[in-house]
């Protein structure tokens, strides 16, 4: 096993992860589609824990309105690309992770070329028809995908599978929106990514060490209420994306 290990202590003293499963988490990479209110809080606790490779895609630059919300960021980073920043953070926060950027924004071209170098997705990202790109590509690859979205005090959860056939993003949303929702139209208290974005990478986390996660099932979050429910994902019989 590479590394210092106190670093990771009270992990290694978990049952559920011990050296064997840090070691997993040391030779696992994960893609981080989206740099922003749920990218930050994830990509922090990834490299936290020790993954091992994360690999971080984001073409956007730090805007003012960012900074509620994206950690990562101070204001003498506005103007400055999202990738390079988090890079440099995250890589000094923990030098026992390599970071690799992607500066480009997704496509149907590049997406299968990127994720195909993974073990693990998680769609970060702020509008629906990336959401639907990554989630198309992630099933096309055969990729695990930890989704995850936020709006106003709200946020939900879900782990996709392809090779267990689960349900995909596009069995819970499969109407794409009538409005232009994306971070830019509505409002987001930045507590509420941040909750989201860690649930994410501890998902994540969770699926690489093999222990539970929502796989057919969407946890809600009410930020108001402080309540989580989570419900049963049905696969959609005449979904594009996921039947066959």
């Amino acid at each position: 096993m590479k590394n210092n290990l106190e670093r990771y202590q009270r992990q290694l003293l978990l049952k559920d992860i011990g050296e064997d499963g840090q070691q997993k988490l040391f030779d696992s990479k994960v893609l981080v589609c989206g740099a922003g209110g749920l990218g930050s809080p994830a990509l922090t606790y990834l490299a936290a824990a020790g993954i091992g490779h994360i690999g971080l895609c984001d073409f956007d630059v730090v805007s003012p309105s960012n900074l509620n919300r994206q950690i990562l960021y101070t204001p003498t980073e506005l103007g400055k690309q999202k990738a390079e920043i988090a890079k440099i953070k995250l890589e000094k926060f923990n030098p026992d992770v390599e970071v690799t950027i992607y500066s480009q924004r997704l496509t149907e071209d590049n997406a299968g070329d990127i994720f195909k170098n993974y073990d693990i997705l998680i769609d970060a990202v702020d509008n629906f028809p990336d959401r639907y790109l990554i989630n198309a590509a992630a099933y096309k690859s055969s990729m695990p995908l930890v989704c995850g979205a936020v709006c106003e005090f709200e946020g939900i959860l879900t782990t996709i599978v392809p090779k267990e056939n689960t349900s995909c993003f596009q069995c819970i949303y499969p109407f794409k929106p009538s409005t232009d929702l994306t971070s830019k139209t509505f409002g987001i208290f930045g507590a509420i990514a941040g909750i989201i974005g860690s649930m994410q990478a501890l998902e994540t986390i969770k699926f690489i060490l093999g222990l539970h996660c929502l796989r057919n099932k969407i946890l809600i979050f009410n930020g108001i209420e402080n309540t989580y429910r989570v419900k049963d994902v049905v696969k959609r019989k005449n979904c594009k994306i996921c039947q066959y």
